[in-house]
């Protein structure tokens, strides 16, 4: 059964990664950066102000931010370490298949050695589950955010540094730590300030 998945993960990498070209190594380059993130927080900070006081929208972005790095904590110090799975372009076997943004000659991006679970994507995710339901004003923000922690997912695997299987753990791990801290560790709190 493991067999049968880890052919079914590789499948998927190798067809994501093999549907390249220069201009979309560029564009997932940049969705893969974390340089980007500053102008998704500005666009949240401004949401949640178009709704909320500067005392409520401080505190909600204070706690997503507490969530995230929570989140980055976990799936790097308890998951990556612990499983110590080889990401796809460290990986003996299916490195030598695998296409890499080049970031300079001779230099490609391979990322860290491990790669079980995919921080990008439970980082994100993560955000997605705690932060959404501030947003409901603005749902069109409901979906362009959904539509970005996806994008950001699809990079790491296009970019050859996780298996789709890592990106998909990293979301269900980032949505349940979001979901969690939203719903039972900072309801209360959240609360006192509406």
């Amino acid at each position: 059964m493991i067999e049968f998945l880890q052919r079914i993960d590789n499948g998927l990498l190798l067809r994501i990664n093999h549907f390249n070209a220069p201009w979309l190594d560029q564009c997932m380059w940049i969705l893969s950066s974390k340089l980007i993130n500053f102008p998704l927080a500005f666009c949240i900070i401004l949401l949640l102000k178009s709704q909320f006081s500067w005392k409520k929208t401080s505190l909600i972005f204070l706690l997503a931010l507490v969530v995230v790095s929570l989140t980055d904590v976990i799936s790097t110090q308890l998951f990556k370490d612990y499983f110590e799975r080889l990401r796809p372009s460290h990986d003996p076997i299916v490195h030598h298949y695998l296409h890499f943004y080049m970031i300079g000659p001779n230099n490609p991006y391979l990322g860290g050695q491990y790669g079980f679970v995919s921080s990008h994507a439970a980082n994100l995710a993560a955000l997605f589950a705690f932060i959404f339901p501030y947003l409901k004003k603005y749902t069109y923000s409901i979906y362009a955010l959904g539509i970005y922690v996806f994008l950001v997912a699809y990079s790491r695997v296009y970019l050859g540094v996780h298996f789709p299987s890592d990106v998909l753990c990293g979301a269900l791990l980032g949505l349940a730590i979001g979901w969690l801290f939203r719903r039972h560790l900072f309801a209360q709190l959240l609360q006192k300030w509406d």
